[in-house]
This record gives C-alpha cells, structure tokens and sequence, in this order.
C-alpha cells in the first residue's frame, strides 16, 4: 500500500470540519487528516509543529485579521513546497486571482465533489495547480473579451448590481454574497463604469432598460 497523503484542514465552521474528515476518512487509507483547525493564526501554528503534504483552507476567518490570501502568503514565505488548496463558498476570480498570485497551488468551491476535491488535492501535492470546473468557468469568463461594447456585467457584478441600486449597503451586499467589503466597492467601480452610471438611481436605470431588474 502506498504512503498516504497527509492533509490538513482550515475553516472556521466545525461543520464543515466535521464533514470534511468524515469525508476524508472513506478514501481506503489514501488520505490521512492529520489536524484542524478553526483560524488562520492556529493554521500557522499548526504547520509549523506538524507540516501536511497538502493544507485545505478555507478563505474567510470571521473575527481574524487574516484572511486566506493572507494565510497563504505567510505559508509560503516560510514553506515554499507546501501545497496550499484553497476551498471557498465563492469562486470569485478576484479570490482565486489573489491567492495563487499568493503562493495556493489549487482553488475549489465548497460544492466541489469528493472525486474532483480528491484529483485536487493529488495535483496540488505533485506540485501541480488545480482548478475545480466552477473556478475554471470564472478563470475562462474573465478571460474571455465582453459580449457587448464593454456595459455587459460580470455574473458576480449583475449580482451586486440589483441590491446596490436597491439602495443596500456595501456591508449589507458583502454579507450576503460572502466576500469582503473591498471587493464590493470593486464591483461596483467595475458596474457604473461600464453602465456609465453615476448614481444607484442610474444603475437602477440601466437594470431596468435592459431587462435585468427585479422587485
């Protein structure tokens, strides 16, 4: 029987913890979780007493300074060849874009499936990047030239659109699509510009004369 690739887990929810090993602990001995847990600051921690082939983290610690690019960055300043595979509620391409260019070899959504996470975490310890089908999708959307003279919005940015003519908060809209501030007052710089738009009022303007508003 081959060696088992150690693995460690990063998330700020024990459920997810939970799941994660209990799904880690079906795989006949080929993955081993070694430990969890519960914030970047214990993550660091944790590697430097006991360094897994592949470290599963998750992006966003509530209450911690350190978010996953962070993490990542401090990781591999200290551990150059550790495999960091980052598993996100959003395959935002700001987020992946932010922590490969930080040191993640792989990037997955939490609905990512046990094969697929697996073959990830297989790539990632061979030294190799990886990108689940949703994290791909987004790579090759923001690739790909806009359909339209530049005004078509990004499926992330029609999501922020509507609550932010709407009149909800940057805090409000971060919160209930599960990414930071920052990357809202982005998105919303990215809309008016390609709408052309100076206010909500505007914006809620554009929704409505191209078919995209809803009450």
């Amino acid at each position: 029987m081959s060696k088992p690739l150690h693995i460690a887990l990063a998330d700020d929810q024990e459920l997810i913890l939970e799941s994660l090993s209990a799904l880690f602990s079906n795989t006949d001995g080929a993955v081993e979780v070694i430990w969890c847990a519960r914030s970047g600051e214990e993550a660091l921690e944790n590697v430097r007493k006991q360094k897994p082939d592949v470290l599963l983290l998750d992006y966003t610690f509530k209450g911690s300074s350190l978010d996953g690019g962070e993490i990542c960055r401090l990781l591999t300043e200290e551990f150059p060849d550790l495999g960091i595979l980052m598993l996100s509620v959003s395959c935002e391409i700001t987020f992946i874009r932010e922590t490969l260019q930080k040191g993640a070899r792989g990037y997955a959504s939490k609905e990512v499936n046990k094969a697929e996470l697996l073959r990830g975490i297989r790539a990632v310890a061979d030294g190799e990047y990886f990108l689940d089908q949703s994290s791909l999708g987004e790579v090759i959307r923001a690739l790909l030239p806009a359909k339209s003279s530049g005004s078509s919005l990004t499926p992330r940015e029609g999501e922020v659109a509507l609550p932010y003519a709407k009149g909800k908060t940057i805090r409000e809209i971060a919160s209930s699509l599960f990414i930071s501030e920052d990357t809202v007052e982005s998105h919303i710089k990215n809309l008016r510009s390609k709408t052309g738009a100076s206010s909500r009022f505007e914006v809620a303007e554009w929704l409505k004369k191209n078919g995209l508003w809803e009450e």
